[in-house]
């Protein structure tokens, strides 16, 4: 078991170490600099190349990685070339905007999903399956820079429940924070509902035809019953392996949501330092949503022994 778990914790660090040598190795072919960026139009050449010794850009670009990764490796991720701020301290003031847009995504979808997979899977090929089946086809193909303005525009505006744009915090108290925090969310959650619902639901039919199950209603147990005591546990080692996945991707993957609602997450944050060249903020971004992704998987991996008894026995021995 802890010879498993090392080896997984080091393939882990090795994908971090590749995106952030991908990431490096990709910012040194962007055009420009940030040197430009910051002295503007009319800046000489004399000025920008004391301002690239100054910010250390005159070095090669695998001198630059070098460098930042020995202070990444002792916790520095660096500070922003443009406003001189800490790469740290800019993430986790923005972070919590993310957080919990992603994870409030994922409640919604989740909740949505298995809703309408029950429902399906207790009548496949019925009216309402076919139905939830349609309804899903037309989230699986509406994407979140889509359903964002849709979803302003009859629940913001025509119907003024939500507010348009903007965020309020928590200090604000929590039905302002969550008011503000639900369109986004919402919009984020649409294709995932989709992708939630076919999955499990495909695993509920597949389960509810087991012998197992044919013995349980034989008892005389009622289909509720059934259903949530017997037939959704080991439905769920496939939607648990696919949440792991995707809520590591709704992280980096609010990007567009964020910028499309003015919100001041990780995401406005990553387009502000990228259209300013802000190599060390970029790659401070890239290095922090790698290692969540990573971490997110990892739990997965671990959690298949508690849903499951035989990949625990395999797990340990």
């Amino acid at each position: 078991m802890l010879t498993t778990a090392v080896k997984r914790v080091a393939r882990g660090l090795l994908v971090v170490l590749l995106v952030t040598i991908a990431a490096q190795a990709l910012l040194s072919l962007t055009p420009g600099g940030v040197a430009e960026g910051i002295l503007g139009e009319n800046a000489t050449d004399e000025n920008i190349a004391a301002l690239n010794a100054k910010l250390g850009l005159d070095q090669p670009p695998w001198q630059q990685y070098l460098d930042w990764l020995g202070g990444a490796l002792h916790g520095d991720l660096g500070s922003s070339l443009v406003s001189q701020q800490p790469v740290r301290e800019a993430i986790i003031e923005r972070i919590p905007v993310t957080f919990e847009l992603a994870f409030l995504g994922m409640a919604i979808a989740l909740a949505a999903a298995t809703v309408f997979a029950v429902v399906g899977a207790t009548r496949p090929g019925s009216r309402i399956d076919r139905a939830l089946n349609a309804v899903s086809s037309v989230f699986l193909s509406t994407p979140g820079f889509v359903a964002g303005p849709l979803l302003v525009y009859f629940l913001a505006m025509q119907l003024p429940v939500f507010p348009v744009l903007g965020w309020k915090p928590l200090s604000d108290g929590l039905g302002a924070n969550l008011g503000s925090a639900f369109l986004p969310a919402l919009a984020i959650a649409v294709q995932e509902i989709a992708a939630l619902h076919r999955l499990l639901r495909t695993d509920l039919i597949s389960t509810l035809g087991e012998d197992f199950i044919a013995a349980a209603r034989a008892r005389g147990m009622s289909g509720m019953y059934v259903m949530f005591r017997h037939a959704f546990r080991p439905s769920a080692f496939s939607l648990v392996t696919v949440l792991g996945i995707n809520l590591g991707r709704l992280l980096g993957g609010t990007v567009i949501v964020e910028v499309l609602f003015s919100l001041p997450g990780c995401g406005g944050l990553l387009v502000q330092s990228i259209t300013s060249r802000d190599i060390v903020m970029v790659q401070g971004m890239v290095t922090f949503v790698a290692t969540v992704y990573v971490l997110m998987n990892l739990l997965v991996d671990f959690s298949y022994g508690l849903l499951d008894p035989r990949v625990r026995k395999v797990m340990t021995a």
